[in-house]
């Protein structure tokens, strides 16, 4: 998960000669981001880490700019070919990964690797695969002209005593490395005895079959061969005199029978971690989808997801990726869980806010909500009471009494008194008017 944390511990030393390997070889059958994750662990690596160096995947997530689903996908392709060996516990500090990173194959033993070098030719095609052979082919001096004058370690040192000291036993067994992981397609499901009986009708002992079965046993699994079809290619590849056949040669004409059909090296679908049992609860149809879509997925693509389905013009805000983030980082919820949150936090929201987040967390985690199934069920208890709740009974407001003066000043007017006033402002002004002339007249 991505808020737990990890540690990176390595088996073997590494070289820049195999860092080429690496990138060369390994690449094309591991892909661009798993070879970045390899190489980033590889700097990351140091002889002997300390449970104290740990740190939290959300930085590897940050530095290679990938998704938790990506991580996945890539760990697991560099377990396939033998570079990454993963372990994980659980202690005070809380549960963490420990990646054991595995030096690549040296140059010559990835070819004569028969399943790799398959690998890589179905990957890369028949002119590239001569190419990179090419690169790492190296020209060793082989003129029969010339006379070898190199000393021997005794022309060189003289021993004075052959018994080794009792110090050389601990120091050997501490510099030992652990050996490469081997890559292996699993026990071949290859009749044996059908493909015995039918090479010898092409003049192969069962002894040749015998001697060579891991090898063409790879070569059946690889190329997806039933017993006759694996009869055949042995049968072109005998020597027709002796009876011998070499797996490389029937290697080879298998690459060449199959090279035109569909590649036989493509990237397997993930088996991710199955999702929690969901007990005997009668979930919903809506609940049941919801449980689908919160599994596997991260948070951040999730609430990306939510965001869209609620509005196409809508995005995600940094300050709630943040919030996210920081939830995430905690380490109270898997990703799941995580998931069901942002889901029922946005369904009467538009937007997620640190507050509020941490509030519903702080809820749950009161409650014992431990996975998205108890999620939904504390979500189920919530509506329960939420609509059980009776409403308050509402006080009338208290009516102060009014004082007769205060009634007498508000009473509303009549609707004649606007009528009477207008008769006697027209009754006054007459007599203005009649006070006017008459003084007029004096004058």
């Amino acid at each position: 998960m991505a808020q737990d944390a990890y540690l990176v511990a390595q088996a073997n030393w590494f070289s820049d000669q195999l860092q080429q390997v690496a990138i060369a070889l390994y690449q094309p059958l591991v892909g661009p981001v798993a070879l970045a994750l390899y190489l980033t662990l590889w700097q990351e690596a140091t002889p002997r880490p300390s449970m104290t160096e740990r740190r939290p995947q959300t930085q590897l997530l940050e530095v290679l700019n990938i998704s938790v689903d990506q991580l996945y996908d890539a760990r697991v392709h560099l377990e396939a070919v033998g570079l990454l060996k993963t372990y994980t516990a659980i202690d005070a500090m809380g549960r963490y990964y420990a990646y054991e990173l595995y030096a690549p194959l040296t140059a010559d033993r990835f070819f004569a690797d028969d399943l790799l070098g398959m690998l890589l030719y179905d990957r890369v095609g028949g002119h590239r695969y001569v190419e990179l052979a090419e690169r790492f082919t190296l020209q060793p001096v082989s003129r029969t002209d010339w006379q070898d004058d190199t000393h021997q370690f005794l022309d060189v040192y003289h021993l004075t005593s052959v018994t080794p000291p009792a110090d050389l036993a601990p120091a050997r067994a501490a510099t030992q490395q652990k050996p490469t992981p081997q890559v292996s397609l699993g026990k071949p499901g290859v009749d044996w005895a059908l493909v015995k009986t039918q090479a010898q009708g092409y003049g192969v002992s069962p002894e040749q079959i015998t001697q060579q079965e891991a090898a063409l046993g790879e070569i059946a699994t690889f190329y997806g061969l039933d017993a006759l079809s694996l009869s055949r290619l042995i049968g072109k590849a005998a020597d027709v005199m002796t009876g011998k056949v070499a797996a490389a040669s029937v290697r080879r004409l298998a690459e060449q029978t199959y090279q035109k059909k569909t590649p036989a090296f493509t990237d397997a679908p993930i088996a991710q971690p199955a999702a929690p049992a969901t007990g005997n609860t009668d979930w919903t149809p809506e609940e049941q989808a919801l449980l689908q879509r919160v599994h596997g997925v991260a948070p951040r693509q999730f609430l990306e997801a939510v965001k869209q389905a609620k509005g196409p013009r809508m995005f995600v805000a940094g300050n709630e990726t943040l919030a996210l983030r920081n939830l995430a980082n905690r380490g109270v919820f898997d990703d799941d869980t995580l998931n069901v949150l942002v889901d029922y936090v946005l369904r009467d929201r538009d937007s997620l806010n640190q507050a509020y987040l941490d509030s519903v967390a702080n809820a749950w985690l009161k409650a014992g909500v431990n996975s998205p199934q108890s999620a939904l069920l504390a979500i189920r208890d919530y509506q329960t009471k939420a609509a059980n709740r009776k409403p308050r009974s509402r006080k009338p407001a208290r009516q102060e009494q009014v004082p007769a003066w205060l009634k007498q000043r508000t009473a509303p007017a009549s609707p004649q008194q606007p009528a009477v006033s207008k008769a006697k402002l027209a009754e006054q002004m007459a007599k203005l008017k009649a006070l006017q002339e008459k003084g007029g007249t004096q004058s």
